[in-house]
């Protein structure tokens, strides 16, 4: 068997796609929380500069404002915070920041609007600008290296997160698919060896009842089932060769016979007549043969419908019952009413039918035919037992199988093929058959499976 690269494989591409779609949703969570954190820290930036320009009013109103503004100058000088003093026209009186204020409120400048630049990473200013009662402006602001900052870990720390969780998705994914290629791969091999007949074959389970638990009890039914459809063609083929072989002999024989030129008109026509009968005998075991492969192949359960099983043992009890006198037998019954069942009634009246006739042809006069139905609780059974010599153990699985005719019913018509139809009707219908011994005689026992 070719070995499956596992870049091809279904496995590899879910998981591909299990990881995209993680990576996806981490990216959206992450980049949420990013935005939140950010957006918390900008107002805390300017609830912090609100803060500040509270306490300088309070300075202005002390009178103290220029003091205050050149000693936070001077502690310091580039940032993070901003002050600046200008008079009515915008001109900077006191304070670090290169900015000509003209409308009140929040504004956002670039940093190179302060006096001086540090190192740090911030790229602006958060300001807030007022007008004093004496027509001044007093502006205070912070610049965002704090949000920068933050900013920065955060993508740091959120992009370790995200690969961190991606290498997860793919190893588990990976695991996963590797664990299911594993379950996969036993089952590829067992068809390998049906294929190639080998009819010994276990299939493992987990014991788990999963998903491949019950797709390998569905396998192992569908190879077995094969197996012995294979086996069956294998059978009819032989069997038709050795069985059909000696009535095309006699009808060649009879032919042959009835061309002889020195034949008189009375043999000629009396061969010709045997040679009828040889070829309907062999066409009605193609007919039972084609029957036969009908029920088998199962398409016969489309016509399936809800049917009286106990009317039908009624009726053929009655139709045989003077049968069965006038050969000098005696058929009874004991028959359940209102048992119902799902089925296709012409192929069950003709398994009943075949095994009643069975019984008729190849038990003595005098014998005792009995057709029973009875249910339990769990069960629905259906019997026909006859009085006569009955089946050996050692041939009752084998005489359900094609032109299968023990010696003790090489006298009495039949192609062997009886048994065989009750065989498939039995099996169509999920009805378990079973023969046993009657002392004396024989029952085939039919267990029908109950209704859902």
């Amino acid at each position: 068997m070719s070995r499956i690269n596992p870049l091809r494989t279904a496995a590899f591409r879910m998981t591909l796609i299990q990881a995209s779609l993680f990576a996806v949703l981490v990216a959206a969570l992450l980049g949420i929380a990013w935005w939140s954190v950010s957006d918390y820290a900008e107002a805390q930036l300017r609830a912090n500069v609100k803060t500040d320009m509270a306490s300088l009013l309070q300075a202005a109103a002390d009178r103290t404002l220029d003091m205050q503004i050149r000693q936070r100058v001077a502690v310091m000088p580039v940032g993070p915070d901003y002050y600046l003093l200008a008079d009515a026209a915008g001109n900077r009186i006191a304070g670090n920041l290169r900015y000509h204020p003209s409308v009140a409120g929040w504004q956002t400048v670039p940093l190179q609007g302060a006096l001086g630049k540090d190192n740090s990473d911030a790229d602006e200013v958060h300001l807030y600008a007022t007008r004093l009662p004496d027509g001044r402006w007093l502006v205070a602001g912070s610049d965002n290296r704090s949000v920068v900052e933050l900013s920065e870990l955060l993508s740091r720390r959120f992009l370790e997160i995200g690969i961190s969780a991606l290498l997860l998705v793919l190893l588990t994914g990976g695991i996963s698919g590797w664990l299911y290629m594993r379950r996969i791969d036993a089952l590829g091999e067992l068809a390998e060896r049906a294929l190639e007949g080998e009819a010994d074959f276990v299939i493992a389970r987990s014991g788990k009842n999963d998903e491949f638990d019950r797709l390998a009890n569905r396998f192992h039914r569908m190879l077995t089932r094969m197996h012995v459809l294979m086996d069956g063609m294998r059978q009819v083929s032989n069997d038709i060769a050795h069985d059909l072989r000696t009535p095309l002999m006699r009808m060649r024989q009879r032919l042959e016979s009835g061309s002889n030129p020195h034949a008189n008109e009375m043999g000629l026509r009396d061969s010709l007549q045997r040679a009828l009968t040889e070829v309907d005998d062999l066409l009605a075991t193609f007919r039972a043969l084609l029957r036969i492969a009908s029920v088998e192949s199962r398409q016969r359960r489309s016509g399936f419908d809800e049917l009286d099983l106990s009317a039908l043992f009624d009726a053929l009890a009655e139709t045989y019952r003077p049968v069965a006198e006038d050969l000098g037998q005696q058929l009874s019954a004991n028959i359940e009413a209102g048992r119902r069942l799902r089925g296709d009634q012409a192929l069950l009246t003709q398994m009943l039918a075949n095994l009643i006739e069975n019984a008729l042809h190849h038990t003595p006069a005098g014998s005792r035919i009995h057709l029973d139905l009875q249910s339990s609780a769990d069960r629905l059974i259906g019997r026909v037992t006859d009085s006569g010599s009955g089946i050996p153990v050692a041939d009752r699985e084998r005489v359900l199988r094609r032109f299968v005719r023990l010696d003790s019913s090489r006298s009495t018509p039949g192609s062997g093929l009886g048994l065989a139809l009750v065989s498939a009707v039995a099996d169509l219908h999920g009805i378990q058959l079973s023969l046993r011994d009657a002392d004396p005689g024989l029952t085939v026992e039919l267990d029908f499976p109950l209704a859902a």
